[in-house]
């Protein structure tokens, strides 16, 4: 068992260069290679390892070590469809609940306005799974957000537009928004795949 702060550091570290693209799909992540780059023993580096296989961030086939996803189109369609479910559903059980998504125009970054926009909407709905669940999904296509403004424009306007629906809580353009800006992103399914493989 690894002392808290170290697998809290090594935990945080190998999440976020998940997130960030580092690892290719379905590179190998050697716990000896990253405990050299991370300072630190192997233990926490395999017991943050196994908690990422657990969040499905990482996946571990027939136990035979780590890897970074491999997504088939397939996949990464169910994965957007799934973002895109959550928060229809918080949408529709939040109706009448108040949102603090004002607190979303603040962000300088429209990247980050729209994860804390669609997280406001997520706790609206009432049922912290949602929030639970929509970071956890929000976590897994971040490698593949990150490469969308290589395929996709007009990114700015329609971030900026859902943002402007959760505020005004105008549900009906909210839900236009939102099938649209999932829609758009299951399109280029094929195109982010293949990118993803080149970085």
């Amino acid at each position: 068992m690894s002392r808290p702060g170290t697998f809290d550091r090594v935990y945080a570290a190998i999440k976020e260069r998940l997130r960030q693209g580092h690892f290719r799909p379905g590179e190998k992540l050697e716990p000896a290679n990253l405990s050299d780059e991370l300072n630190a023993s192997v233990t926490p580096v395999r017991d943050a390892l196994h908690r990422l296989t657990g969040e499905r961030v990482v996946e571990a086939p027939r136990h035979e070590g780590f890897r970074a996803p491999l997504l088939t189109e397939t996949m990464l369609r169910h994965l957007y469809a799934w973002h895109e479910d959550i928060l229809l559903l918080a949408l529709a059980r939040g109706r009448g609940r108040q949102s603090a998504a004002g607190e979303a125009a603040e962000s300088p970054e429209s990247d980050q306005r729209l994860a804390l926009a669609f997280a406001r909407l997520a706790e609206r709905g009432g049922n912290p799974e949602h929030l639970t669940t929509l970071v956890n999904i929000a976590d897994r296509l971040e490698p593949y957000r990150r490469l969308e403004r290589e395929f996709l424009d007009g990114i700015e306007e329609e971030s900026g537009e859902i943002v402007e629906a959760i505020e005004a809580r105008d549900l009906r353009r909210l839900r236009r928004g939102l099938v649209r800006y999932h829609r758009r992103r299951q399109r280029i399914v094929p195109e982010l795949l293949s990118r993803s493989h080149q970085s």
